[in-house]
């Protein structure tokens, strides 16, 4: 098969197309031969050694395809079905990948194979962040840094679907702050002028940026806030909060990172994944697929993510 294998960390430049053995599924996993593959930032990191990759590593978290082969003792599917899949050890930029069965779910009916390819990762991400590790209730008010981008819109999506009250953005242009309004965020705030952003505010501040959105967050949040660290995509050095203030002011600092949480809890994937399907298909959350390119196009993408350039999510076409 076909593979966009990192060969060598020379920007973007070292993601040569390479013929790769076909895999097969081990034991609890299926095959898919994927349509479609969701590019995030995480990818471009990997290709350009901001993030550590071995060599021959191929990027790619989520997919959508058809099942191709089913390992053992997996029951439930059947051979040529419409899934999607979260790949924990990646590899999505692939004509075929396999995926633990618990992390590979259905396409429902009435859900578009290319917008079902990047609903994994990121709105996953947002749910399980949301409901486990930040104890959200209906009715609490959230900021979200990079609000319109593919994982911080996730985060405003399912709060909403999930009851929340307030929800503001913090975003990079002004371009984005109309973005904002169009996805239902009752504000939109500048990065560039966070001084804007109103003290003792909110009970969640979704900190995907780190650097100065995080050494703010505390500020903006009410007593019983939570800063929820979801991400670096600014990969500013670390941000140092002061155990003090979280004892004085009665606040938390949550971190999330759905590779480690599905490693271990699985299951909590399995539920997640239908769940985010489900009220996708049902129109409750909105995902904006804002481009889908051909497989030799992925360098564009990739540097549009690092860059910042892009709105919603992503993705590249593996097979017609």
């Amino acid at each position: 098969m076909h593979a966009l294998v990192v060969a060598r960390h020379d920007r973007f430049a070292g993601l040569e197309c390479s013929e790769v053995p076909d895999p097969r599924p081990e034991p609890g996993e299926i095959s898919i031969d994927v349509q479609v593959a969701g590019v995030g930032l995480i990818d471009a990191l990997w290709t350009t050694g901001a993030m550590p990759s071995l060599p021959s590593f191929i990027p790619g978290l989520e997919v959508s395809g058809v099942v191709r082969e089913l390992g053992e003792d997996v029951t439930g599917f059947t051979l040529g079905q419409r899934v999607v899949a979260i790949l924990p050890a990646a590899g999505g930029f692939a004509e075929i990948v396999c995926a633990p069965a618990a992390l590979v779910a259905a396409i429902p009916d009435g859900v578009d194979t290319d917008v079902a390819a990047v609903v994994p990762i990121n709105t996953v991400t947002a749910h399980l962040a949301l409901t486990t590790v930040a104890r959200f209730t209906p009715g609490e008010s959230l900021l979200v840094h990079a609000g319109v981008g593919g994982l911080g819109s996730q985060f405003a999506q399912v709060a909403k679907a999930l009851g929340a009250g307030r929800i503001d953005a913090v975003v990079g242009t002004a371009a984005k702050q109309e973005t904002a309004a169009a996805l239902g965020y009752d504000h939109a705030y500048l990065r560039s002028d966070l001084t804007a952003v109103p003290e003792d505010t909110y009970d969640i501040v979704v900190d995907p940026v780190g650097g100065e959105a995080t050494r703010t967050a505390f500020g903006l949040m009410r007593s019983g806030g939570r800063l929820l660290r979801v991400g670096n995509a600014s990969q500013a050095p670390d941000v140092p909060v002061s155990s003090i203030d979280h004892w004085l002011q009665n606040k938390t600092t949550a971190g999330f990172n759905v590779g480690a949480w599905l490693a271990a809890h699985p299951k909590a994937g399995t539920d997640s994944l239908a769940w985010a399907l489900t009220a996708v298909a049902r129109g409750d959350i909105r995902v904006d697929l804002t481009e889908t390119a051909e497989f030799p196009r992925v360098t564009d993408l990739l540097a549009a993510l690092e860059q910042g350039r892009t709105t919603g999510k992503v993705a590249i076409r593996i097979r017609g």
